[in-house]
């Protein structure tokens, strides 16, 4: 992903599904993500897109002795969107 990416979320009201919502990808602080809302920016409340991984089907538990726990296989919550041409 780059800056200038596009991907859509799926937005949740009380546990159920109510939508999406698209979001550009940004460069805060030199880290690639989004922010959810016009006050968020204000505030510097960034998401980085490494947390918007979750757990999938294949997800285990590992151990590396000098760096310690880690999940592996993740997936994305996001979809990838196609990029907007000038």
């Amino acid at each position: 992903m780059k800056t200038g990416d596009r991907i859509r979320l799926t937005t949740y009201v009380m546990g159920h599904v109510s939508g999406t919502e698209d979001f550009t990808i940004e460069e805060f602080r030199f880290c690639l993500g989004i922010f959810t809302e016009g006050q968020s920016r204000k505030n510097g409340m960034f998401t980085p897109l490494c947390d918007l991984y979750e757990d999938g089907p294949d997800s285990e538990d590992g151990y590396t002795p000098h760096m310690g726990p880690y999940r592996s296989n993740q997936v994305p919550i996001f979809m990838n969107l196609p990029r907007d041409k000038p």
